[in-house]
């Protein structure tokens, strides 16, 4: 018997389209069959997944009434967790009728396997917890009944980091940096087909081109201060080599957390960054002198070459530390010495800057020494204080 329409969409649950495929003939071991795509985790990829029908004698409402009760079987399955490719149960799964809390919970177990194997660092990690634990307190505290992942979209993903950010007193740069993470967290959604789009990306980030309070320069006496106290503490050696290759070298707090004795080359008094630890991807060589040589070697030791510069305790590890390893050490020392909180250690990158330029560098030179892209760059960091300098006269005397 021939049978209408060979394939044909009958059902669709959340992102999943159910199809029922019917053979243009029923004949020999030709059978209708219902099929759907699922994400397969191993390979990334979506598989076909198919159900057989009976033939029912060709009575083509017959198929239709059983493809639509197996598909009502299927989803049924689906909610319950099912993994049609594993043909298994996955714990704690979610689909497409899961709530938000159900997927915050799902993705950080997620995390935590990525972490276990080493695909994600601690701090991410972290981080990633905090924003979850952020996010639930939210809900609990403003939501009566919790959204479905379906229904969130760009105002609720707004709402959520206005009211944080005036609870928790963020600033610009945090809030945007909690954005990105939740950004994460829907992409991965996305990624399973969970969602359809990322409420996220319609959501603006905090404008902080004219803001350079947190790249705030410091001033003469402050720096000397700071570079004292440093010079006689042995507590914080670490710290003063990693400010001294921050302040004279502009290299940044995370790719000093990459660098490796190998680096070093003592011999040409050489420090050279390859392509693959440096932010903007170039190979990036310093002329190092006496001074930072000297505690270069007073660091190292006599530690395998392998050994990266910095580790706990003043001394090298033969694993890296953590991207934030010099910003807790900066604040322990600050904290220590009852310093200012406005005093930020990145900024002191370019309070090198500033210096330099008020002694006579040329901005192609500080850019250059920054890597950076364009000189708008450069000026960007240190507006701030260069507005604060006393106006002089022209020494033009045409006039």
């Amino acid at each position: 018997m021939r049978l209408p329409k060979q394939s044909q969409l009958i059902h669709v649950w959340g992102e999943f389209e159910f199809y029922l495929n019917t053979p243009k003939e029923l004949i020999g071991s030709n059978k209708p069959f219902i099929y759907f795509y699922y994400l397969n985790a191993k390979t990334n990829k979506t598989e076909r997944i198919r159900r057989y029908i009976p033939k029912l004698d060709g009575n083509y409402k017959k198929i239709i009434l059983s493809a639509k009760s197996i598909v009502s079987e299927l989803i049924a399955l689906l909610k319950s967790g099912w993994n049609p490719v594993t043909k298994g149960v996955d714990l704690k799964q979610i689909n497409y009728s899961s709530n938000l809390i159900e997927c915050l919970d799902y993705w950080i177990m997620k995390r935590e396997e990525a972490y276990t194997n080493k695909a994600i660092g601690y701090s991410a990690l972290k981080n990633n917890r905090i924003l979850v634990m952020h996010y639930k307190s939210y809900i609990e505290s403003t939501q009566g009944v919790v959204l479905k992942i379906q229904n969130v979209n760009k105002i609720h993903v707004k709402e959520f980091l206005d009211f944080k950010a005036n609870e928790r007193s963020w600033g610009k740069v945090t809030y945007n940096t909690y954005l990105i993470d939740l950004g994460t967290f829907f992409n991965y959604l996305t990624d399973m087909r969970i969602i359809k789009e990322n409420p996220c990306s319609k959501v603006p980030r905090k404008n902080t081109r004219r803001d350079s309070s947190r790249f705030k320069v410091f001033e003469k006496d402050e720096l000397l201060e700071v570079s004292r106290i440093l010079q006689h503490d042995d507590h914080f050696f670490g710290l003063k080599l990693a400010t001294q290759f921050l302040f004279k070298y502009n290299i940044r707090p995370i790719e000093l957390t990459r660098l490796q004795i190998k680096d070093v080359n003592f011999t040409k008094s050489l420090l050279i960054i390859p392509s693959t630890k440096t932010k903007n991807g170039n190979e990036a060589i310093f002329q190092i002198d006496n001074g930072t040589t000297a505690l270069v070697k007073q660091m190292i030791s006599d530690y395998p070459q392998e050994h990266y510069i910095f580790g706990s305790r003043n001394k090298p590890s033969a694993t890296q530390v953590c991207s934030e390893f010099f910003g807790q050490n900066w604040r322990a020392f600050r904290k220590k010495y009852n310093l200012s909180s406005h005093l930020k250690l990145y900024a002191l990158k370019h309070t090198s800057n500033y210096y330099d330029i008020e002694n006579g560098a040329s901005y192609e030179e500080i850019r250059q020494r920054n890597r950076h892209s364009n000189l708008q760059v450069t000026t960007l960091y240190i507006r701030e204080r260069l507005f604060k300098n006393i106006i002089k006269a022209s020494n033009n005397d045409l006039f």
